[in-house]
């Protein structure tokens, strides 16, 4: 016994360098990046692998109370960076704080998702520090991946001048130059995964999908005070304006239905919301529940009939899989990664449409059979997305041939 205990420990520990440098909100705002980045991590761990995270004050880590990885924590920096002196400075720091403290040569540099700020700073520390350089794809902006001399000749066509041109060029060009050159391409969805081939021209990106705790967003038997619950961000990319008119025309139609939000926002953009919610005469039908704790969501998801997640762009969606998780009959927006991954388990409805939006909920409002048909499918879904499946094929392509 004691010698095979000897021999676990006298094992080295494979260690992934991770990046994780988001204007991320914990406590204000729900997002899925926070949450998949802390649960991957948890099983990396449970797999033997050790996580060194490069990231900036306050640590996530701290704000979610779950301490899975060592922090190196770059201190309070604005991100994203606009300017190259900006992204410049970012990197050195980057490069000063895991150069100094990382034990040993890691055997991946993970940036966890693509934006520039994890991107060229993940692709700088491989040149220091090796192993293979990682890029997790959640969704592709074109602008963000722009070739350098497309963007100037595109720039100046839209009558910037030349130097402007340029200045604004330079970031996408390296984000773009440093993705191509990624030993590893990981995408969430088969939709992202098209648009790296599309915008970035790579071909061998793998779908890994995403998890989900299934003993943690489970069906409760609670009353329903809502008929309506959104989650996730009050944001543009959200269709948050969408619900609202959908809405109004639902309350008008339905006296005393009611909708719950959960999830906070950026002040103006929660502010622009509440207005919203006054000019259409809706406020007693509307509680904005801004950001609460996982419990608290599985509650508050558990006291509505019916989840709506009306979004114009999505990597995975987080929010729609916990939904599904807790039982619930889903109207999705009608856009390929939602499509893809939720497929027969909810109902769509075309993007931009309140409209229609608002006949599909005061149909399933009105069809109690229809909602537990979807509901029942949906938690059978749920229950086959697991985080542990999904580091085990992150793990492969990162161990994979060279």
């Amino acid at each position: 016994m004691e010698r095979q205990a000897a021999a676990k420990r006298s094992v080295k520990k494979q260690i992934i360098l991770g990046i994780f440098i988001h204007n991320y909100r914990w406590g204000h705002q729900i997002r899925g990046d926070e949450r998949g980045y802390i649960e991957k991590v948890k099983g990396f761990r449970d797999l033997g692998v050790d996580f060194f995270t490069v990231e900036k004050d306050p640590p996530l880590q701290e704000g979610m109370h779950e301490p899975v990885y060592v922090s190196l924590n770059l201190g309070r920096i604005g991100v994203p960076p606009t300017r190259i002196r900006e992204l410049a400075a970012l990197t050195l720091r980057a490069l000063r704080y895991a150069v100094r403290r990382y034990p040993s040569r890691p055997i991946a540099i993970y940036a966890y998702n693509q934006d520039i700020e994890n991107v060229w700073v993940a692709y700088i520390l491989k040149k220091f520090v090796g192993g293979r350089l990682v890029i997790v794809y959640h969704q592709v902006r074109p602008a963000a991946f722009q070739s350098f001399g497309r963007g100037v000749v595109d720039r100046v066509r839209r009558g910037f001048h030349p130097v402007r041109a340029v200045q604004r060029s330079i970031l996408p060009g390296l984000n773009r130059y440093a993705a191509r050159h990624a030993d590893v391409q990981i995408a969430l969805s088969m939709a992202t995964q098209e648009e790296v081939r599309l915008y970035l021209g790579i071909k061998n990106c793998a779908v890994v999908g995403n998890g989900l705790d299934t003993s943690k967003f489970v069906p409760l038997q609670l009353p329903k005070p809502f008929d309506v619950s959104f989650l996730g961000r009050l944001a543009p990319q959200k269709g948050i304006d969408t619900l609202l008119h959908a809405w109004a025309e639902v309350a008008r139609r339905r006296p005393g239905s009611t909708m719950v939000l959960i999830g906070g926002g950026e002040p103006e953009d929660v502010s622009r919301y509440k207005r919203m919610v006054h000019d259409l005469a809706v406020e007693k039908s509307v509680t904005f529940a801004g950001f609460v704790e996982d419990s608290e969501i599985v509650r508050l998801l558990n006291s509505s009939k019916l989840f709506v997640f009306p979004s114009r762009k999505e990597g995975f969606a987080q929010a729609v899989s916990q939904a599904m998780g807790c039982g619930m009959c889903c109207i999705l927006s009608d856009i390929p990664p939602l499509r893809e991954v939720y497929g027969g388990a909810a109902l769509f409805s075309p993007v931009d449409r309140p409209d229609l939006l608002a006949n599909s909920i005061c149909h399933m409002l009105d069809s109690q059979d229809e909602r537990r048909a979807l509901g029942i499918k949906a938690r059978s879904l749920a229950e086959t997305f697991s985080w542990g499946s999904t580091v085990r094929r992150e793990l492969a392509q990162i161990s994979g041939p060279r």
